[in-house]
């Protein structure tokens, strides 16, 4: 009901991870569920508006998280892997999606080009190869129990690792 109630067309960015939602609104605004990482909470929770507002967050599981900025900064909570990935690219980031285990994460850049740590989903790993390891990704996002989701920039998606339940909730919203 809270998230539902705090949703509006002004929503610019919406994570949920854990058991956490969070929520930024144009003009730099934020809600957020209870179960948001500390640190994540405690950097965003009485931020001077003098500061740049966060333009995107992902959150997961075991208090991981990645928040961006107005002026191109941003931090982050992951395995060292994702850090080391982050501070050499040059790429800027589009989303992060943080998976099973604390290793597993899937950056996907603004060019569309992608990078994975861990253990990804198989069903993920054989549509990416199937595609020929394109660099044409849009937004990709995984769950704690081996789900995901895959979207390509020509609007192509691809999702699995669902319950029947969940499935079947997507799949009506499939217009393919």
């Amino acid at each position: 009901d809270h998230v539902y109630k705090c949703f509006d067309e002004t929503v610019t960015s919406m994570a949920c991870g854990g058991n956490a939602t969070i929520l930024f609104y144009e003009g730099g605004g934020w809600a957020w569920t209870s179960g948001l990482p500390k640190q994540l909470h405690n950097k965003l929770n009485g931020r001077q508006e003098t500061l740049p507002a966060p333009t995107y967050v992902a959150v997961g599981s075991q208090d991981r998280y990645y928040v961006s900025f107005a002026d191109g900064k941003s931090q982050w909570v992951g395995c060292d892997k994702m850090t080391d990935l982050l501070y050499s690219t040059n790429r800027t980031v589009k989303t992060v999606a943080f998976g099973e285990d604390w290793c597993t994460y899937f950056v996907v850049f603004e060019d569309g080009w992608w990078q994975w740590g861990g253990t990804i989903p198989p069903g993920l790993s054989d549509i990416i190869n199937r595609r020929k390891k394109r660099g044409d990704l849009e937004c990709v996002s995984l769950g704690p129990n081996g789900e995901y989701y895959l979207e390509a920039k020509n609007g192509r998606a691809w999702w699995g690792g669902m319950t029947d339940e969940n499935l079947a909730i997507a799949s009506e919203h499939c217009n393919t």
